[in-house]
């Protein structure tokens, strides 16, 4: 984007008294190869093109989007919008100051460093391996994710008018292996994604990963159900921290608290969990899937630690929430695409390593679950009451791991389970997933070490 018409759309759409005016320009390319059933079935790319314009004053906020970038084009949606208002001119735009990333995060390698047919290839050799596995392996599909977008975002202020540049590049593969016996289907899934570029592939053990999928499938064939009550449960590392995001991360963004309608709202400063629980969302974290060197309205990515050995101590802000809460922004505004008005996300979000190992944490636990490994969650912010399905579950007996079972159902709320952590491990990793919500699905991060809950309620079979 020209920055002269860049000047032209925010005068005009500052014209009748905004106070905060916002042009969000997108370029991304998204490519997908993809194997299913043995067969090569699907090999594309797409590219999302366009802009939004956003208002503000006061508390009163106006959105619209566009995939013609003329200067015509872009005028005639500021000015529509514009017309939300009915006051005078407050700012005059005359200059940006201009920002741009530290290349922390950029590629070593470009995506077209390798052909579609070396990443097909790349692929079979994990389709293979999964088939390998066993006889009961029906289907093995493997896919590979690249994005590469480039953002331009336009900021005017009374204080400053700005522009900066960003440029994210994420890769992901994911294994996903299915085995039936006697009408009966289990899954196995493997999907690690950083933001980086063709470097992924090489740096990423592929076979191995699928292998343990396709392992973790069969085994679930034969597992007994999964017992039901409330009991301890060990959480694993790494997509373990899916809960964590879940059920305690969403109800800590500015778009719930704001509103009030988080349990975790007016109570920074206060105890809300265990004295051995710290989390953390970090944006800033080198290469993690969800980061950034700016979010999706220009303020840069930050570190921000949310709970500090059990204490409230911030919010993830946005700043349109900011104004309702009086606060600042913490770099953690996002969207999806140009179409959608932006908000309060996650970029990494993770509960920190503790000092107990994962083998002292089985070890203390005379009889609960381990659950490895989840499909996902979900969680209403309001009321914070969560629930999980774990993928991959132990039983545990007198301290050590006992009985591989079937899926066990995880339900609750996260402001109690917080308070209920009792041990945290020193293994924490991070993990790649999409978090889906109000400005659509983006890449975040979940993660934290292995940790124990002391009592949650399982839903398995009695």
């Amino acid at each position: 984007m020209d920055n002269g018409i860049a000047k032209n759309v925010l005068n005009a759409a500052l014209a009748t008294g905004a106070d905060f005016a916002e042009l969000y320009v997108q370029n991304k390319t998204a490519r997908t190869v993809e194997l299913n059933y043995k067969r090569v079935d699907n090999v594309s790319s797409r590219l999302i093109y366009g802009a939004g314009v956003r208002l503000m004053r006061g508390l009163r906020q106006v959105y619209g989007y566009t995939s013609d970038l003329s200067e015509r084009s872009l005028t005639d949606l500021a000015k529509k919008l514009a017309a939300s208002f009915d006051g005078e001119r407050v700012i005059k735009v005359t200059e940006f100051e201009e920002r741009t990333g530290n290349g922390m995060h950029a590629p070593e390698q470009e995506h077209g460093a390798m052909t579609t047919a070396q990443k097909i290839e790349y692929l079979k050799r994990g389709e293979t391996a999964m088939y390998e596995t066993s006889p009961l392996i029906v289907n093995a599909r493997c896919v590979a994710i690249e994005t590469d977008e480039y953002v331009q975002i336009y900021t005017a202020t009374q204080n400053t008018c700005r522009v900066v540049d960003d440029r994210r590049v994420r890769t992901r593969v994911m294994a996903m292996a299915v085995a039936s016996e006697n009408g009966e289907f289990q899954t196995g899934t493997f999907s690690p994604g950083l933001t980086k570029g063709a470097e992924f592939y090489a740096q990423t053990d592929f076979v191995a990963g699928a292998k343990e999928a396709a392992e973790d499938a069969v085994a679930l064939l034969s597992a007994p159900d999964c017992p039901s009550g409330n009991m301890p449960v060990i959480i694993g590392n790494r997509f373990g921290g899916v809960l964590f995001h879940e059920a305690c991360g969403h109800p800590l963004e500015g778009t719930a608290i704001s509103h009030n309608s988080s349990p975790f709202a007016g109570k920074l400063g206060q105890k809300v969990a265990s004295d051995v629980v710290t989390a953390i969302d970090d944006g800033t974290v080198e290469h993690g899937w969800g980061s950034a060197c700016f979010d999706d309205e220009g303020e840069p990515c930050t570190r921000n630690v949310l709970i500090e050995n059990g204490v409230l101590k911030s919010y993830m802000v946005d700043t349109f929430d900011g104004r309702r809460m009086n606060a600042q922004p913490t770099g953690a505004c996002r969207r999806e695409s140009y179409k959608y008005l932006p908000t309060t996300r996650m970029t990494n979000t993770y509960i920190a390593a503790g000092e107990s190992t994962p083998e002292e944490i089985i070890k203390a636990t005379e009889y609960g679950l381990y659950c490895v490994a989840f499909n996902g969650g979900s969680v209403n912010p309001t009321t914070d009451k969560f629930n999980f399905t774990s993928s991959k579950t132990y039983i545990v007996k007198n301290g050590k791991l006992d009985t591989l079972v079937k899926a066990a159902c995880l339900v609750g709320y996260g402001y109690d389970v917080l308070t209920k952590i009792d041990m945290v491990g020193n293994d924490a990793e991070l993990a790649a997933c999409m978090c889906g919500a109000a400005s659509g699905s983006v890449a975040a991060a979940v993660g934290q070490p292995t940790l124990r809950v002391r009592e949650m309620t399982v839903g398995g079979k009695s």
